[in-house]
């Protein structure tokens, strides 16, 4: 008897992968999402966006405080970076006109996750990496710098 191979999909509330127990989303669940949503980076962001928030939310209640690296874990594959002094391109999931939509999501993200102006890494108000992300849209999008 032949088994139906298991899906690459999120058991929750641990947030780890239902077929390979690596930390959700694991490679083969990146690969489908980017198949799914080809095309559709901002639907792709926006649907993590709500993962990333569902699994925030049952993570906390689980370990009684914030996870580490979950943003990260959810947004950061999405866009990755060159290497250093590798050659390799920087390469993203999302088209360029889409990157807009990425730093305004973590923005909306940072702002929902730690209620308001405060910094989960400065623990203060008036912290640059929130600054960075007003001034951002305030320009309506644009070259981003912060800490």
């Amino acid at each position: 008897m032949t088994r139906e191979p298991v899906p690459h999909d999120p058991m929750r509330p641990l947030w780890r992968c239902r077929a390979c127990g690596a930390a959700w989303p694991c490679q083969p669940a990146r690969l489908r999402l980017l198949a799914e949503f080809h095309g559709r980076g901002s639907d792709l962001l926006t649907h993590l966006g709500d993962l990333l928030k569902e699994a925030s939310d049952q993570l906390r209640q689980l370990n009684g405080h914030p996870p580490d690296g979950l943003a990260d874990r959810f947004l950061g594959w999405t866009v990755a970076t060159e290497a250093e002094g590798s050659g390799v391109p920087a390469t993203s999931a999302f088209e360029s006109a889409d990157l807009d939509l990425v730093f305004r999501a973590i923005e909306m993200i940072i702002r929902d996750h730690w209620g308001g102006r405060t910094c989960p890494r400065c623990a203060d108000s008036g912290c640059p990496q929130l600054d960075w992300a007003d001034a951002w849209l305030d320009r309506g999008g644009g070259a981003v710098s912060g800490h």
